[in-house]
């Protein structure tokens, strides 16, 4: 493993892409389209995550699996923004996913291919990296869709591994792999509404709805659990608080990646000994700096810090 850099927090994205974003000025299905302009960005969950925090100015770190054939697009970027690099390269390429950008609609499309193949051999290099990080940085983000191969009980796995060294697991992931997850209780997840009703098997519908499963979560041992709200913000809590948490109006460029910067905001939150709500209201001010970027770019720390004062918190009762 290169010797760099120290950092504090370490994102793991097994499933990375490199994301191809189009923007059409109006775009027509089933007809010749002409793409006004193009973004290439080295992406996936994990490495968005990154991004912003390091964007913020905090050390992070990268691990995962990349595919050789493509793997130049990705190191350029780690080396040029002084992230450190600590993937493992496997055999092919690296996916690439396409977005579509309507920008007469605002609507965003996504093509999504599944993703890269690995073998034993390159998943135990990866957990023998993540216990060499793990000696020395304790905020892990694990982030993003499994590998076609992966089985669903790999982030459990390396969950119980982090903690057995005292690290705390960010866990953000959805289906089966969330399921599987949340039985090693990381220190916190952050699923969506649609992903909160899969986890929990029903309709969440009302806000009682989410309230009882954020309980549920939170008494079977995970110690914050952040419920992205999509433009309404977010339900953000610990075993003493539930905060309703609004987002800052700010003019939305592409809402890609804005999960990815609201866990950014909350594990740097983490990092710097923050309250909950100190927390909540710098995970909600990254997201809205985030949605105000092109493509999976990351905002600006003064752009954060300006939209700090604009979060409204709301306590509820617990």
């Amino acid at each position: 493993m290169n010797k760099q850099k120290r950092a504090k927090i370490v994102t793991m994205t097994l499933n990375p892409a490199v994301d191809q974003t189009l923007y059409f000025a109006q775009f027509h299905v089933g007809q010749v389209n002409r793409v006004g302009r193009e973004r290439l960005d080295p992406a996936g969950k994990g490495i968005n995550v990154a991004k912003v925090i390091n964007s913020l100015g905090q050390d992070v770190a990268v691990s995962g699996f990349l595919g050789r054939e493509n793997a130049n697009i990705f190191e350029h970027y780690f080396q040029a923004q002084a992230i450190a690099n600590h993937f493992i390269k496997v055999n092919g390429a690296t996916r690439v996913n396409t977005k579509i950008v309507d920008e007469a609609s605002g609507q965003v499309s996504e093509i999504n291919f599944p993703g890269i193949h690995y073998g034993p051999s390159d998943l135990h290099e990866l957990k023998n990296v993540i216990m060499q990080l793990a000696e020395e940085s304790k905020l892990f983000v694990l982030s993003g869709s499994l590998p076609g191969e992966a089985p669903l009980d790999i982030y459990r796995e390396f969950t119980e591994i982090l903690k057995s060294y005292d690290c705390k697991v960010f866990l953000d992931t959805s289906g089966g792999a969330l399921a599987e997850g949340i039985k090693a209780k990381p220190y916190a997840i952050k699923p969506n509404l649609d992903e909160l009703k899969q986890l929990m098997g029903h309709s969440m519908d009302q806000v009682n709805d989410v309230l009882n499963a954020v309980e549920t979560l939170i008494s079977g041992g995970i110690a914050k659990v952040v419920i992205s709200l999509g433009s309404k913000g977010a339900l953000i809590a610990d075993r003493t608080q539930r905060l309703l948490v609004h987002p800052p109006d700010v003019k939305v460029s592409s809402t890609v990646g804005a999960g990815d910067a609201m866990v950014a905001g909350f594990v740097y939150g983490e990092a710097q000994g923050m309250s909950l709500v100190e927390q909540a209201r710098w995970a909600t001010a990254v997201a809205a700096a985030s949605v105000a970027q092109p493509g999976t770019q990351a905002g600006k720390l003064n752009d954060v810090e300006k939209l700090l004062p604009n979060v409204i918190i709301e306590e509820m009762r617990v």
